[in-house]
């Protein structure tokens, strides 16, 4: 049985560019959809913070106004995440994890990876754990700044050069909040020296796939890209 870690912040708020802040979280689709797949493949699902603190949901994922979606479907997404609260209220602590235990990680996005995944170190450690082993990576929306995190012994970006997506500036703009956060995702990303590839349109299913690496760029691409996580998986290409 094949082992993946999803790796979650903690932060539940952001500071925003002119110094005040919001609430934040995980965004509920970007997990629900990558554990549903995951569930039906019968893989082994771990879940971790920083800390082993408590994971919270993005309250604006449960909306129609905020996630786009039905009411009957944010519903739905509710009681998914409710199902799994005392795995959210008790994650395992990245510090504490190795990525010689696993098969795989993920990364769900929401705002939430912005505040403390990119620049925490255990983060750093396992995802650079998983690309020195060749081991796939995979993250979706917000969730791929968590590579920010990694850095190799002489100090250099393991991704660099690596082709990837993310939420995309288009995309913040759309939502808000292009202005009003103290950096981007697409601007992080390209500066620190990856091959940014958006989708042709905003909000439409975007995966990209670069050796070991998988991304995702938004909500509507946690589905597919978990799929291919798992065909990484399956089909040995990621160890090449």
């Amino acid at each position: 049985m094949s082992r993946i870690l999803i790796m979650l912040s903690a932060a539940s708020r952001i500071s925003l560019a002119d110094g005040s802040s919001r609430p934040i979280g995980f965004w509920p689709e970007e997990l629900v959809e990558p554990v549903r797949v995951f569930g039906r493949a019968g893989v082994d699902v771990t879940l971790a913070t920083p800390g082993g603190k408590p994971a919270v949901a993005d309250s604006a994922g449960f909306t129609p106004e905020g996630a786009g979606l039905s009411a009957a479907r944010c519903d739905e997404l509710r009681r998914c995440v409710d199902a799994l609260k005392s795995q959210l209220d008790a994650p395992h602590a990245l510090e504490r994890l190795s990525a010689e235990s696993f098969d795989a990680v993920f990364v769900p996005g929401g705002y939430a990876p912005m505040a403390d995944l990119w620049t925490n170190p255990a983060c750093g450690n396992l995802l650079t754990g998983f690309h020195d082993t060749r081991k796939p990576i995979a993250a979706v929306c917000h969730g791929p700044v968590a590579l920010l995190s990694c850095s190799t012994s002489a100090g250099r970006w393991p991704f660099v050069g690596y082709r990837m997506t993310a939420f995309t500036d288009i995309e913040e703009k759309d939502v808000g909040l292009l202005d009003t956060l103290p950096w981007t995702a697409e601007k992080a990303l390209t500066k620190q020296g990856a091959r940014f590839i958006g989708a042709s349109e905003p909000w439409k299913e975007h995966v990209v796939r670069d050796r070991h690496l998988l991304t995702g760029q938004n909500p509507a691409s946690a589905n597919p890209l978990a799929g291919s996580l798992l065909s990484a998986l399956s089909d040995g290409d990621s160890r090449r």
